[in-house]
Order: structure tokens, then sequence, then C-alpha cells
């Protein structure tokens, strides 16, 4: 079966530009990496002697802030790790770079970590982390927690529909609006596409969804679409924008709620 993928032009819209504080070479050589005054960089040999080059963005300013350090350490290492430990089994050469965004609501702080991947043959792979705090309350929030008690994740499907609708349609390469697997009811938090909206951010007056979180294999059930091509998924291939007024009627007021 034909197998297509997207992402690539939508995951690379949200890279930003490194920023890291001083405290960003003290970060980098605990990783085993050296501080280049952009990323933590380091590079791995392999068994068959291909290179694996590793590069990692760090917000200098939030590793050691007592909130949100600890959460951002754990990711980042286990990141260099997990590339490292791929690295020494490539084949030929290959790239692991990360870069990060913040988003700011209030008190709220969303960091989104992009990491851009290229293991062997000519697809690129990319994948969103994200984390989101109360820094007033010094706490990790998670997507269910800006909702008011008892509302479960299918609400913001049905309320941002025509958003994560837009979304679809708009998602590279260019397509017939409203053709599968673009169409919204594949794109729920309990469909495979969605990524669970693992991957969210809050900024300013907006939700914003990265679906999927992880590049995906394949849609389920594969019978969906019978007889016809087998589809995967890149990480944000779809990046919807969710006004968060269109979500007040189940927002906790902190969060912009009614």
């Amino acid at each position: 079966m034909l197998v297509r993928l997207f992402g690539v032009l939508a995951a690379a819209a949200v890279a930003a530009a490194p920023v890291a504080g001083a405290s960003a070479p003290d970060f980098c050589s605990r990783l085993g990496a050296d501080w280049d005054g952009a990323y933590c960089h380091t590079s791995v040999l392999s068994e068959r002697k291909a290179v694996r080059d590793i590069k990692v963005a760090v917000p200098g300013d939030l590793v050691d802030n007592p909130v949100t350090g600890p959460t951002i350490r754990d990711y980042l290492t286990q990141l260099v790790s997990n590339w490292r430990n791929v690295g020494v089994h490539m084949v030929a050469d290959s790239f692991g770079e990360e870069n990060f965004q913040i988003l700011q609501r209030g008190d709220v702080l969303s960091v989104v970590f992009h990491e851009d991947y290229h293991a062997d043959g000519p697809r690129f792979n990319n994948a969103f982390r994200t984390f989101t705090w109360d820094m007033g309350r010094g706490v990790r929030l998670g997507l269910v927690d800006v909702l008011k008690p008892g509302v479960d994740l299918g609400a913001i499907a049905t309320l941002g529909a025509p958003f994560i609708q837009d979304a679809l349609d708009a998602a590279p390469p260019p397509h017939q609006p409203g053709t599968y697997p673009l169409v919204a009811d594949r794109w729920g938090p309990d469909k495979v596409y969605s990524g669970g909206y693992k991957a969210w951010a809050l900024s300013g007056d907006e939700l914003i969804l990265y679906m999927p979180d992880y590049p995906v294999a394949h849609d389920t059930p594969l019978d969906y679409t019978p007889g016809t091509m087998q589809w995967s998924m890149d990480g944000g291939a779809v990046q919807a924008h969710i006004p968060l007024s269109a979500l007040s009627s189940v927002l906790r007021p902190e969060f912009g709620g009614a």
C-alpha cells in the first residue's frame, strides 16, 4: 500500500531560534555535550562508522527554575540519551535537532519542544513534546486541568471542531478540503492521528494542539478506508489554534471559562 507522510512544513513553522541563559553551558556539560553558543552539541560514531550529529537547544532560564527545571532537565537528558543509543546502530550519517518555543498566558507558561530527526532513508521525522505550568501556583498542568470538573477532552473536539477542521484543510500537502484522512472525526482525542491531544499549549487567547505528537504508522481501524491507501502521519502534521472563547463553557474561570 502507498504510504503518505505529512507535517514537515507545519512542524518547521514552530521551531524558534535557540535562547539560553548562563546555565546552558553547565547543563550541556552534564549531558556530555559542548555548548556551541546556540546548542548543546555532540555526535556519536556508529558501529558502521556513521556519524549522528546531535544538537539540543536549552531554555536556560527555565532549566534551573525550581518549578520548570526538573521536568525540562529530565526531558532533554532522556532525549539526548535516546538519540545517542539509536546513533550507535546507524548505517548512514544522521542527525537529531531540538528547538523550543516559549508561550505564555498570564501566569501560565508553555514550552513547546520540536524534535527534528533524520534516520536511514530520505524522509525526515518530527515530534512535539510540550509542558505547561501555572507559575503562580508552582504546578504543572495537564490539558484536563484547564477544564471544568467532569469535562473530558471530547468537549474540546466538539467545541473546537470548526477550528480543527480549518487546520486540517490547511495541512500540507495541498489537498481537497474534507477528504480522508484530514477529516475531523479522525482527529478526536481517542483517535491515533491526534496523539490523544498530548501536545498542547496555551498562548494568549488560544489553545494550540500539535497533532500527532509523534509520527504514527497508520490510522486505526485499518478497515476505515478498505481497498485504498494506508496512511501514516508525521508529528505536528496538523496544528489547530482554538480560541479560548470557543471553549469558555468548559474551561475553568482562571483559563477563560464563563
